[in-house]
């Protein structure tokens, strides 16, 4: 057997012609260059930064409409306990009226994960989380008027004359008969 010095599947690549350079053959697809990295890497960032800054607004304002999807069910609730003042509606009105009241102090907390850090005060209208800040409040207060609509129903607020009767001065009289 004889061994060959020459190997045809072999190319000798020095004598290739200078006429074809990176620049004048086209990037296969797919395939992104150094220089297209660094701004792709960049606007792909700012899109994922924007992406994120809408998930956020998003959820702030599945936060703001939950009281509002348990309104109907803590109506029901009310009703089913009775117009008559006993421990079990006592209870699941005052539950209903100090819920939102914790809540509303709480507030900061609840939408602290919402909010984006920046270098420049924003104010309190220019934030994104504005209006979902404001409906949270009025689900929260719209809470509380129906806590204080049962409390009314079970007779518990002052709302007539005879209720106030402590604090009136006793009529005197014009003139005794004997």
């Amino acid at each position: 057997m004889s061994t060959t010095t020459t190997q045809p599947w072999k190319f000798d690549f020095t004598s290739v012609d200078a006429s074809y350079t990176k620049t004048s053959i086209a990037d296969p697809p797919g395939y992104i260059g150094s220089k297209d990295v660094a701004s792709r890497g960049h606007k792909a960032a700012k899109r994922s930064e924007m992406d994120q800054e809408l998930l956020k607004v998003k959820k702030a304002w599945d936060v703001a409409l939950a009281p509002g999807k348990s309104l109907p069910m803590q109506a029901f609730m009310l009703w089913m306990s009775g117009n008559s003042v006993q421990i079990f509606s006592v209870a699941i009105t005052a539950m209903l009226m100090f819920s939102p009241i914790r809540a509303l102090m709480s507030m900061s907390q609840v939408f602290e994960r919402y909010e984006t850090v920046s270098p420049v005060k924003v104010s309190f209208m220019d934030s994104k989380l504005a209006f979902p800040k404001m409906t949270f409040v009025a689900m929260q207060i719209l809470t509380i008027l129906l806590g204080m609509w049962k409390l009314n129903s079970m007779g518990l607020l002052p709302t007539s004359h005879s209720d106030w009767l402590a604090f009136l001065d006793p009529k005197t009289p014009l003139e005794y008969t004997a």
